[in-house]
C-alpha cells in the first residue's frame, strides 16, 4: 500500500526575527507570532491532506533554553495530529538538542522523539502490518561533528524505509558542518528517502533511489530566507518510486526589491515608483504579510537629495506609510540608497588630476586580487577592533568610497 507523509525540518519555534529594524503594533504581533502560525499551518494541511505521519527533521525549538511558551505550542500541534490518527516521529537537531532544557509534558499518543548517540528504526503498522520502518538520531549535545549518516542501517522485510536526520551533506559551506555526511554515506545505507534538516533553503539533492531532500524551515527569520518557505507533502507508491510535492507554509515572507532611479525625474516620480514596487511586492506574495528590503539602485539626478541629511529616512516613512495602508500590509524594513551620481566615471578615472588619480588607484584595487591583499594587510592593525570585510565586501566598499569621492570632490552638498 502506498504511504503518504509530511517532511517538514527547521521549525525553530519561539526564534525572533533577525536583523529587523524596530517594528510596532499589528506588525510586531505579527512577527512575535510568525513561527507558531506557520506551525499551525503545517499541523493544518497535515490533517487537510490525510497524511499517515509527519516527520520532523530536527530544530523544532531555535536553542537548548527553549521556552515553555514554544515547547507548549509544539506539543498542542501533535495533540491535534494525534486526535485525526496521524502519528509524528521527532529528532532533534544543533539549536535545540536533547541535553536542553525541557518541561515535563505528556507528550500524545502517536509521537515518536528519537534519542541520541544511535538511530532507532521504529515501525509504522497498519491494521497489523509494518508498512515502514523510520530510522532516526537525535543531537545528543549542540556540537556533533562525527558522521551519524554511517550508522543508520536498512532492516530485512519489504516495508519503505526512512531515515530521519540532521545534518550537513557535502561542502555546503552555508551552513555549520555538523553531522556533516556525503550523498554516498546516506545512499550506502539502503534507505528509500532521506528526510532531513539544518539547511533552510529546499533542496532535493537526489530525487530517486534514495531521494535526499531537505524541505527548508516552515518561516522565514530574515531577509536572506526570502521567498516562499515550507514542506513536502510526499507520495511514495509501492515500486517506492517518490512524487514530493511543495506547500508554501509561511504566515510572513520575506522580499528584497531594487528600484532604478535612472529614469526618474523628481520625487514625486521617486514616490510613485516606490509604490509601484510596494504594490508589486504585495501581489506576487500570494497573499501574506510582507516584510520587504528596498533598494535604490542606478545614476541619475535624484542621488543627489538622497544623501542630503535625512531625505533617506524621511523617504522610508513615506514609504512605510504607503505600505502599511495596503491588504495585506507590506512592512518597508528598509531603505538602503546605493545610488550613483549622474557622472561619467570614466571620463573622470582618465583626468589628469587628483580625482582621477583616486579613482584609477580605486579602480586598481577591486579589480585585482592581489592589490586587495595588499590592502587587508594594511587593514589588520584594525582586527582587534572591527571585523575583518570578506573579499566581495571590501570591493564593495571600494565602490562606495568612489562614490564619497566622486560626491565630495565634485561638490556634492549633502546638506
Amino acid at each position: 500500500m502506498a504511504l503518504r507523509f509530511m517532511h517538514a525540518a527547521d521549525l525553530h519555534l519561539g526564534s525572533p526575527f533577525v536583523g529587523l529594524g524596530k517594528v510596532d503594533g499589528d506588525v510586531a504581533e505579527l512577527v512575535r507570532n510568525a513561527t507558531e502560525k506557520a506551525f499551525d499551518g503545517l499541523i493544518d494541511a497535515c490533517i487537510k491532506n490525510e497524511i499517515d505521519f509527519l516527520l520532523v527533521a530536527g530544530d523544532v525549538y531555535d536553542s537548548a533554553d527553549r521556552t515553555l511558551r514554544a515547547q507548549l505550542a509544539f506539543r498542542n500541534g501533535l495533540r491535534r495530529l494525534s486526535r485525526a490518527g496521524i502519528r509524528a516521529y521527532v529528532v532533534h537537531g544543533n539549536h535545540d538538542p536533547l541535553d536542553g532544557w525541557s518541561a515535563a509534558l505528556q507528550w500524545p499518543p502517536g509521537v515518536h522523539i528519537f534519542h541520541g548517540e544511535q538511530p532507532e528504526a521504529v515501525p509504522f503498522d497498519r491494521g497489523g502490518t509494518v508498512e515502514a520502518v523510520i530510522h532516526g538520531v537525535s543531537f545528543p549535545r549542540r556540537e556533533v561533528r562525527t558522521n551519524l549518516a554511517r550508522r543508520f542501517t536498512r532492516q530485512d522485510g519489504d516495508a519503505f524505509q526512512i531515515g530521519l536526520l540532521h545534518c550537513n551533506v557535502g561542502d555546503n559551506t552555508g551552513h555549520a558542518p555538523y553531522a556533516s555526511c556525503t550523498v554516498d554515506d546516506l545512499a550506502g545505507t539502503g534507505l528509500d528517502y532521506w528526510a532531513l534538516g539544518h539547511v533552510h533553503t529546499r533542496k532535493v539533492i537526489r530525487s530517486r533511489n534514495p531521494a535526499i531532500v531537505y524541505p527548508g524551515n516552515l518561516q522565514g527569520r530574515h531577509i536572506n530566507e526570502s521567498g516562499p518557505r515550507g514542506c513536502l507533502l510526499v507520495e511514495m507508491d509501492t515500486a517506492k518510486q517518490v512524487r514530493m510535492e511543495f506547500l508554501p507554509i509561511d504566515t510572513i515572507r520575506w522580499s528584497r526589491e531594487t528600484v532604478q532611479i535612472k529614469e526618474l525625474d523628481s520625487d514625486e516620480a521617486l514616490l510613485r515608483a516606490l509604490e509601484h514596487a510596494i504594490e508589486g511586492i504585495r501581489d506576487r506574495e500570494d497573499g501574506r504579510t510582507c516584510i520587504c528590503r528596498l533598494i535604490l539602485e542606478g545614476r541619475g539626478d535624484l542621488h543627489r537629495p538622497l544623501r542630503r541629511r535625512g531625505y533617506i529616512e524621511d523617504l522610508r516613512e513615506a514609504a512605510r506609510r504607503l505600505g502599511r495602508q495596503l491588504d495585506p500590509l507590506v512592512w518597508v524594513d528598509a531603505l538602503e540608497d546605493r545610488t550613483r551620481p549622474p557622472v561619467d566615471v570614466k571620463a573622470l578615472r582618465q583626468a589628469p588630476d587628483f580625482l582621477g588619480d583616486c579613482l584609477r588607484l580605486i579602480d586598481k584595487y577591486a579589480g585585482d586580487a592581489d592589490h586587495r591583499t595588499l590592502l587587508e594587510q594594511c587593514l589588520k592593525p584594525l582586527h582587534r577592533y572591527l571585523q575583518m570585510p570578506t573579499d566581495a565586501e571590501l570591493v564593495s566598499l571600494l565602490d562606495e568610497v568612489e562614490t564619497i569621492l566622486i560626491d565630495d570632490l565634485l561638490g556634492e552638498d549633502k546638506e
